[in-house]
């Protein structure tokens, strides 16, 4: 294992809108770089692995009414899921991970090279969300009776409204700052400390990113409620484990269509931010990232073969 600090992948968060937070979370949990995110302050993969487990325990009691029984049930699924995340995904994570080293190392991007690299980490993305729902099906499959999902709803319901008045004590210049600041940390992970002219690039895709956030909290509702009603419908464990996936990756063939364009724009818009900031590295920067990349593929080839 190396013992390099870890930060996360800035574009994944573009995933988290929309279902229950018990379901988005393990997804994301096990996606492409996000469980090196989870613990950014912590050295290993190794470690996040340690918590992964917990943590999605712990999101399940969050939003499912949860007996002695299907304790053991979540328990369980979070064990498979993550046994199947090291042994199928992790691998395939490292070899995207050396290719794009190598293309740092050989210089650096081009414009073509870095858009097939976005189009595969979205590939990865959707793969492992793929892999990943049947797990959650698998625990959700025992909560759609009415009063379980009623509690479900009630559980949202709560966290929508903390989240209503955590957005209202926020001027808009606080929420521009909170993002931009997010992404920089983020990147900085990877690069080491940025400066100003790349904070400015990344401000710059901030104040246009900004024009999305009220259509994203309305789609967000209606991923929601779109979940909540297909629940309400007793869907068998393979109907759940497909809608799941379509909900997470592909929601607008479920609800809300015409937020296709503003997903796909939001993608367009990661895309090059990521693009102009790595193009703007020094050369010590971009040692930083090379160096990055292959101690993350490194710990995910070890953790794969455990």
């Amino acid at each position: 294992m190396t013992s390099k600090n870890h930060g996360g992948y800035p574009a994944f968060q573009t995933l988290t809108g929309g279902l229950s937070k018990f379901s988005r979370v393990l997804a994301r949990s096990l996606a492409v770089l996000l469980v090196v995110w989870m613990v950014s302050g912590c050295s290993t993969l190794q470690v996040a692995y340690t918590f992964a487990e917990g943590s999605l325990e712990s999101r399940a009691e969050d939003y499912l009414d949860l007996g002695p029984e299907q304790e053991v049930q979540v328990e369980a699924q979070a064990s498979a899921l993550i046994a199947w995340h090291r042994r199928e995904m992790l691998p395939k994570y490292a070899a995207f991970l050396t290719a794009q080293a190598d293309i740092a190392e050989a210089g650096g991007w081009t414009r073509e090279q870095f858009a097939e690299a976005f189009a595969g980490f979205r590939a990865l993305v959707d793969e492992t969300v793929g892999g990943a729902s049947p797990f959650v099906a698998a625990v959700l499959t025992g909560h759609t009776s009415p009063g379980k999902v009623v509690y479900i709803e009630e559980r949202i319901a709560e966290r929508n409204a903390e989240r209503r008045a955590e957005e209202a004590e926020r001027t808009p210049e606080e929420a521009l700052e909170a993002w931009v600041e997010g992404r920089v940390e983020r990147i900085s992970r990877f690069t080491g400390a940025l400066n100003d002219a790349q904070v400015a690039i990344i401000r710059g895709y901030a104040e246009r990113g900004m024009t999305h956030i009220e259509r994203w909290r309305v789609n967000r509702v209606k991923r929601q409620e779109a979940f909540i009603a297909f629940l309400q419908a007793s869907p068998s464990e393979e109907a759940i484990a497909q809608f799941v996936h379509r909900i997470l990756l592909h929601a607008h063939e479920i609800v809300d269509p015409d937020y296709r364009a503003t997903s796909e724009d939001r993608w367009a818009m990661s895309e090059a931010l990521y693009f102009d900031v790595l193009k703007s590295l020094s050369d010590e920067q971009r040692r930083e990232l090379i160096s990055t990349l292959r101690g993350y593929a490194a710990d995910m080839v070890d953790l794969a073969e455990v």
